[in-house]
């Protein structure tokens, strides 16, 4: 039996949040490998900017992921543009830094609403065409927020924390009827989001001693994993969560004190 390549030929994706950061370097690593991609984003302008990059296997399409009329003009869009969905990839996501103390309600609710209502939206209007034909795969991305509490982020890593969640609720449902539901949940990696937190030499040095790697992750390592996943390569891949992250997330223990142990080598 030979190996599955990572091969998205045929395929239809739809990519949310991908007007910028991982979105924007995941569709591109899928029009790369055969897919038909749909650059969603609230801003239309930068769908644009993607889509026209990608060229005649891209439709840009504008919406907010967390209004359910233009979600479903969306899928429609995308259904008369390439007739089928084969595959999302639900990362559209909005970050806060507010203590819980000082959270508001409309604050909580707008980070809810795009991280976690927008799993759900994209999920009931691109999954009919997959679940009609028994087939498609579909990828939350999270973060290393979502399993790890992070101060200050008293919306975001809840938030994170559900979209890990729903990729297995996902399988759960919709496994049996041929629909893969996977979670991706990055660690530190050079986006604009993420960008300011690296421009410190100090703070950069370090966020390196916490990861395994000893460097900062590129989105295009992170959509490679994201394309395996919604690839035949990983067909018996289902309800996971994959941490992209460098090892951060198994370096608690070594960047402990340990008088008279001798320190990791960089």
């Amino acid at each position: 039996m030979s190996a599955a390549q990572i091969d998205l030929t045929g395929r239809v994706v739809v990519v949310t949040g991908a007007g910028q950061g991982l979105g924007e370097s995941t569709a591109h690593v899928c029009a790369g490998l055969g897919a038909s991609v749909v650059v969603l984003d609230v801003d239309g302008a930068a769908a644009k900017r993607v889509a026209g990059e990608i060229g005649d296997a891209a439709l840009a399409v504008e919406a907010d992921v967390a209004d359910e009329d233009q979600m479903a003009a969306a899928a429609a869009a995308t259904v008369a543009r390439f007739g089928t969905v084969h595959g999302l990839v639900a990362n559209a996501g909005v970050i806060s830094w507010t203590p819980i103390e000082d959270l508001d309600v409309a604050e909580w609710d707008r980070v809810m609403a795009v991280n976690a209502r927008g799993l759900f939206l994209g999920a009931k209007h691109f999954g009919p065409p997959m679940l009609a034909q028994r087939a498609g795969s579909i990828v939350t991305i999270s973060s290393v927020a979502g399993t790890v509490p992070e101060a200050r982020a008293g919306a975001y890593a809840p938030s994170k924390a559900a979209a890990i969640m729903f990729a297995r609720q996902l399988a759960v449902e919709w496994g049996p009827r041929g629909v893969r539901s996977n979670c991706v949940s990055p660690g530190i990696m050079r986006t604009p989001m993420s960008e300011k937190f690296n421009s410190d030499p100090d703070a950069l040095r370090r966020r390196l001693e916490m990861i395994a790697s000893r460097r900062i992750g590129d989105p295009s390592e992170v959509a490679a994993v994201i394309a395996f996943l919604l690839s035949d390569a990983s067909s018996f891949v289902n309800a996971q969560n994959l941490e992209v992250d460098g090892g951060m997330m198994q370096m608690l223990i070594d960047v402990l004190p340990r008088p008279g142990v001798p320190e990791t080598k960089s």
